[in-house]
This record gives structure tokens, sequence and C-alpha cells, in this order.
């Protein structure tokens, strides 16, 4: 009675130690999980901020070159302003 007394204490002993055991180590890959889930996460989101910023600054860039002054000032050192020349025709009749 006594001995297997005892094999049922042990048995109970390491079923417990066990499954504490797994319930730790569970609990500790569930944290390091959500703790990389949240770099991840802030990774995105600066992210996204540096190419938000990129983008208005490209926005910026496209407005400024497609502007009036911008194209005028490209133009009138590339441009020449052609001078009408006068032209007389005599039609006779």
């Amino acid at each position: 009675m006594k001995n297997n007394n005892n094999f049922f204490n042990f048995l109970f002993y390491t079923i417990t130690v066990l499954l504490l055991s797994s319930l730790f180590i569970l609990k500790i890959t569930i944290k390091n999980e959500c703790i990389e889930s949240q770099n991840n996460i802030e990774k995105s989101n600066n992210m996204l901020m540096k190419n938000t910023d990129i983008i208005k600054e490209l926005q910026s860039t496209r407005d400024y070159l497609m502007s009036y002054q911008y194209i005028e000032n490209c133009l009138s050192q590339k441009m020449v302003a052609a001078v009408p020349e006068t032209l007389i025709i005599n039609l006779n009749k």
C-alpha cells in the first residue's frame, strides 16, 4: 500500500512539474512573440513616417518644377523670341 502510494505521489509530482514547466515555457514564448510584434509595429510606423516625409518632399519638388516661375526662368534662358520681318507684297492687277 505504501509502495503504491509512493508511486502515485511520484507520478503526481512528475506530472505537476512537467505541466508547470510547459506553462512557463508557453508564457515566455507568447511574451516574446508579443514583444517582437510590438517592435515590428514600431518599425512599420517609423517607416511610414519616413516615407510620408519623402513623399511630401517629392510633391513639393514636383510643384516647384511645374510652377510658372520655374518654367519661365528655364525657358527665358533657352528661348529667344523671333522678330517678325516685314514683307511687302505687291499685287499688280
